[in-house]
């Protein structure tokens, strides 16, 4: 798999809130975005502090690395997270999330995940895993609230074969928030 992130902190901030990690691993790839409530200095704390325990519990499944989050985030502000997991050995993607972290798909075979409204380190909901089958060549957008889904129906632009460093950076470019920290991860 190819990658790309584009990160941008709210305009008057000298550190973004939102972080990311991706994890290769035994024919399997694990993407996390984490956007620390708020902005600046704290927001940062929490959401590096939830990438350090994803990247910790990577090889756990993960409703597990969740729950392991939100222990470890009790005493910050808390985020809102989204994990993807693509087992390109089984053809298979699993997507579990937490809070308005967005998730899009543009697969072979219908994939609409979603995340539950909580957040991690405050109140975490009942999650679910959702599972489809993973094809060569799908497209994931992992995003946070700094973006606007409106990119959805921008069908050039997602089926287009540009590298995923070109289609993360287009999408915060035209539909990234003008007063909120931004980031976009994008892996086909």
């Amino acid at each position: 798999m190819k990658y790309g992130v584009y990160l941008r902190p709210k305009p008057e901030r000298a550190i973004s809130g939102d972080a990311y990690t991706i994890r290769e691993a035994e024919g399997s790839v694990l993407l996390g975005l984490a956007d620390g409530l708020g902005s600046g200095e704290e927001a940062a704390r929490a959401s590096r502090l939830a990438v350090a325990c994803i990247e910790e519990h990577a090889s756990l499944p993960l409703v597990e690395i969740l729950q392991r989050c939100h222990f470890a985030l009790r005493n910050t502000r808390g985020v809102v997270l989204g994990l993807l997991r693509v087992d390109l050995q089984a053809g298979q993607v699993r997507y579990a999330g937490v809070g308005n972290i967005g998730i899009y798909a543009l697969t072979r075979e219908p994939f609409h995940p979603i995340s539950y409204n909580g957040i991690v380190g405050y109140r975490l909901p009942r999650v679910h895993e959702f599972v489809a089958p993973y094809h060569p060549g799908d497209l994931f957008v992992l995003y946070s609230d700094g973006v606007n889904g409106a990119f959805h129906g921008n069908e050039a632009l997602l089926r287009t074969e540009e590298d995923p460093q070109e289609i993360a950076g287009t999408i915060a470019r035209l539909y990234g928030r003008p007063d909120d920290d931004v980031s976009v991860l994008v892996a086909r």
